[in-house]
């Protein structure tokens, strides 16, 4: 898994091979945190996200080198990215919600 920021002006991409199994399991917690806040994401949770990114890469940066080194815009899917490889690792999938007639819950 890779993740590229922008530090000190320059893009330096980091890499991890090796997913703990711990980070899994607190990807499991934080996914059921985020099903509870549905679309209004709290900050302390997006804060949790970021923190949880950082412990996917074994602290090889820091949680204010994502906040600066990655551009507004692309901030969440990247942070999501970085999730939802970690529970593809363990054999799940992040689905989106669905209603009871099928619809997407946006």
């Amino acid at each position: 898994m890779q993740i590229t920021l922008k530090i000190n002006g320059q893009e330096k991409m980091f890499s991890n091979d090796f997913v703990k199994a711990r980070v899994f399991r607190n990807a499991l917690k934080m996914n059921e945190k985020m099903r509870k806040e549905g679309n209004e994401i709290s900050v302390e949770t997006f804060d949790e996200m970021i923190s949880f990114v950082v412990n996917v890469f074994d602290n090889q940066f820091t949680i204010d080198d994502v906040w600066d080194g990655l551009e507004a815009g692309k901030l969440q899917d990247e942070i999501m990215r970085v999730f939802n490889n970690v529970l593809n690792i363990g054999g799940l999938e992040t689905k989106p919600a669905i209603d009871d007639e099928g619809k997407l819950v946006e």
